[in-house]
């Protein structure tokens, strides 16, 4: 009996280090799950900020100029931060046309703001941690994306700047000013409608990418003065909105064969249009130029015209599908770099 007394005696005693090791290994757990945890959810946080503070920042210098750029790197990274409370540095650069944002759980003092309570009672464990999350965003001249397939020239962009926020009609039947000089800036019986390359009415222009020797970007053109079939119902769906359009400054060939030159985007509003197989003719932007050309006596022709209406609007937009390295024409864009 004695013996069987001092064998459970020393069992109890194996338990009470198993029962030790266990709870290391359970606070152990505890700090992975909770307070790891805890770490990446401060991150996500830090991250949302840092990534709105650096859009915001940037949407304001892409407008012309930088407001304030201390007040929203502050009010962007806190009101995304659970405690209201993110430690956040800026670092802006207008000659390159990007801010870099970067947001910490540091305190004012530069002291470590985030605790840690289960991994501190683990042997060697810590108390307090800093967590950090940055993003840079940049801004400028669109030089990618997918379009309208239809591109509208450079000089009938620079004849809206005398007007700015004025109805326009872009037409193919008379020749404008604008169309004279330089003469190869007009196609026969064309107005601009180029080849589709991806969906129904819509083409992908790289400013970067299938370029010449000379480094120019040469758009193929869907001949004809009228409206392709694709495009009828996707003009219907895009009246009255926001728009990026190629812009073109030369054109060779013609027919099938003709070509654009696309320079740049620009921002567009559509809304109107006047074609053999579809109209919805915009009252508020007059047929003619202001001051009609010589040779334009049939400029007004009641409703046998052709041509799109609408309004180059300056607009600054946040859109992913969009990618940097254009020229800036009214139409600047924001993207997430990193």
């Amino acid at each position: 009996m004695r013996w069987l007394n001092r064998r459970f005696r020393s069992e109890r005693g194996a338990s009470a280090v198993l029962v030790g090791l266990l709870m290391v290994l359970l606070l152990g757990f505890l700090a992975f799950s909770i307070d790891v945890g805890v770490m990446y959810a401060e991150r996500a946080q830090l991250q949302n900020g840092a990534d709105a503070a650096s859009l915001a920042i940037a949407y304001d210098c892409a407008d012309g100029t930088c407001t304030d750029p201390a007040g929203r790197a502050a009010s962007y990274t806190s009101d995304n931060a659970n405690d209201a409370a993110a430690n956040v540095a800026y670092d802006l650069r207008t000659d390159l046309k990007k801010v870099t944002v970067t947001a910490s759980t540091l305190t004012a003092n530069g002291e470590n703001a985030l605790q840690h309570y289960f991994a501190s009672f683990l042997p060697g464990g810590f108390t307090e941690s800093t967590v950090r999350a940055r993003a840079t965003a940049e801004w400028g001249g669109p030089g990618s994306g997918t379009v309208l397939a239809l591109a509208l020239s450079l000089c009938e962009f620079q004849e809206s700047l005398g007007a700015e926020g004025a109805h326009m009609t872009v037409r193919t039947d008379t020749n404008k000013t604008c169309k004279k000089s330089p003469s190869e800036e007009v196609i026969p019986g064309g107005f601009g409608w180029l080849d589709n390359t991806t969906a129904p009415c819509q083409a992908t222009i790289d400013l970067s990418l299938n370029l010449n020797a000379a480094g120019e970007l040469w758009a193929g053109s869907d001949a004809g003065g009228d409206v392709p079939n694709d495009c009828s119902a996707k003009l219907s769906s895009l009246k009255g909105t926001n728009v990026l359009i190629p812009i073109y400054d030369r054109v060779r060939g013609t027919g099938s064969n003709a070509e654009y030159r696309i320079f740049a985007f620009a921002s567009f509003t559509i809304t109107g249009w006047n074609f053999p197989s579809t109209s919805d003719i915009d009252s508020l932007a007059p047929l003619c130029p202001p001051s009609p050309p010589a040779d334009a006596k049939d400029c007004k022709k009641g409703n046998n015209w052709r041509g799109i209406q609408g309004v180059f609007m300056k607009m600054v937009s946040v859109d992913s599908t969009f990618g940097l390295g254009g020229p800036t024409l009214n139409a600047p864009i924001v993207v997430l770099t990193k």
